[in-house]
């Protein structure tokens, strides 16, 4: 079972990154959207858990239900393929179609998890 805690800290690390976006930010088609993945990049939570998948369109007739979405998951490959170990692991963003794609790396007792914030880039 994972620790509850987990997704509270990795909204705390988004504010961090970000700032914390304001009411009307949050209120626009569910996004920001917040995943966690363990270290093999499988989901183990989303959210928030209301209303539908904001991402929804971005998945393939094949995908599994612990996994990104193609696009996504790609970029979220690519930002963290550095992180080979605690030290060298740090925030990056980038952009994927209209989307802001942030990692940052989540550490407990379970190991590491990444968290993976989406957002709707700056227009």
């Amino acid at each position: 079972m994972e620790d509850p805690t987990v997704y509270a800290a990795a909204q705390a690390t988004f504010n961090d990154i970000q700032g914390t976006p304001s009411r009307q930010e949050r209120c626009i088609g569910a996004v920001p959207y917040c995943f966690i993945l363990d270290e093999a990049y499988r989901v183990i939570m989303a959210g928030p858990s209301t209303g539908e998948d904001p991402l929804a369109a971005m998945y393939d007739a094949t995908s599994g239900v612990d996994a990104l979405p193609g696009p996504i998951d790609r970029v979220v490959r690519a930002l963290t393929a550095a992180w080979r170990n605690p030290r060298t692991a740090s925030p990056a963003t980038a952009a994927v179609s209209d989307l802001q794609v942030t990692v940052a790396p989540l550490h407990g007792y379970d190991g590491r998890r990444i968290a993976v914030f989406v957002q709707r880039a700056a227009g």
